[in-house]
């Protein structure tokens, strides 16, 4: 098993050995994000060079920023005098600290057009929906679920048919498991890792951004993997690679925990 987290949305992703699991997912998993001017969440689906950024979440919350080409910029950590902005994600409105001006430029300068970095901090809660959820449950600025599960023989399988194969990484999971059957973590409804309890929220419904290459941030030009997955793992939702989970306990992930799911 191996665990990832992205710091800041749509920012490259790290791999750790081990993460603390609290009801949003990751610890520091998505806590920060892009927005523009009218305070809307920017990702790589339309500016494919945040998947150049690395961002480290420091023990203190504290945030470094990384890209080629720019020096990097060390975010100071969230403070509650922080201005507070009304930002956006999918439907989702949101209360988020803004991170200064010297976060704005730098972001700016990497993404090509005016925007700002923000922070969730715990006294906002962005509730979980759909039918897995409970009263309670909350997520981060990710898309829609606190963690994302997918599984190796699934993207083995998925590669075998391809002509150029595909990394993870395009996926953006938080959690990556081997040892099972190509695709059966679709028929999963629960899991338990380690010592925490998941529910499994269903399928993760795929969009354009796995489609852009990791390093370079530009869009693959065969259209793949969405195009093969649009013909061979569609949902009623759309196209679907890997499972969206609500933990139901707290703890440690660590790579290497067992994996027991329940159909």
């Amino acid at each position: 098993m191996t665990l990832w987290r992205y710091p800041l949305k749509s920012s490259a992703g790290w791999s750790v050995q081990s993460a603390e699991v609290r009801a949003r997912g990751l610890v520091d998993d998505r806590r920060w994000m892009v927005v523009d001017t009218e305070h809307n969440f920017v990702t790589a689906r339309e500016h494919g060079s945040l998947l150049t950024v690395r961002a480290q979440a420091g023990d203190r919350g504290a945030l470094t920023l990384s890209a080629r080409g720019h020096v990097d910029c060390v975010i100071r950590s969230p403070s509650v005098d922080s201005d507070r902005l009304d930002v956006r994600v999918w439907s989702d409105r949101c209360v988020a600290q803004d991170m200064g001006e010297q976060a704005a430029g730098w972001i700016t300068a990497v993404v090509g057009k005016p925007c700002r970095i923000v922070y969730m901090d715990d006294e906002f809660k962005r509730a979980v929906s759909g039918p897995a959820a409970r009263t309670g449950d909350v997520v981060s600025f990710a898309d829609g679920y606190p963690l994302l599960l997918t599984l190796q023989e699934s993207l083995d399988a998925l590669n075998s048919d391809m002509d150029a194969p595909v990394p993870m990484g395009c996926f953006r999971p938080n959690v990556v498991v081997r040892g099972f059957e190509p695709f059966v973590e679709q028929t999963w409804s629960s899991v338990r890792i380690g010592t925490i309890d998941f529910a499994v929220a269903g399928p993760c419904v795929r969009c354009q951004m796995t489609t852009r290459d990791l390093t370079t941030g530009r869009r693959r030009a065969d259209g793949q993997p969405l195009k093969f997955l649009a013909q061979h793992q569609r949902a009623d939702d759309g196209v679907v690679f890997g499972i969206n989970l609500i933990p139901r306990d707290w703890g440690t992930l660590t790579c290497g925990d067992r994996v027991e799911p329940k159909a």
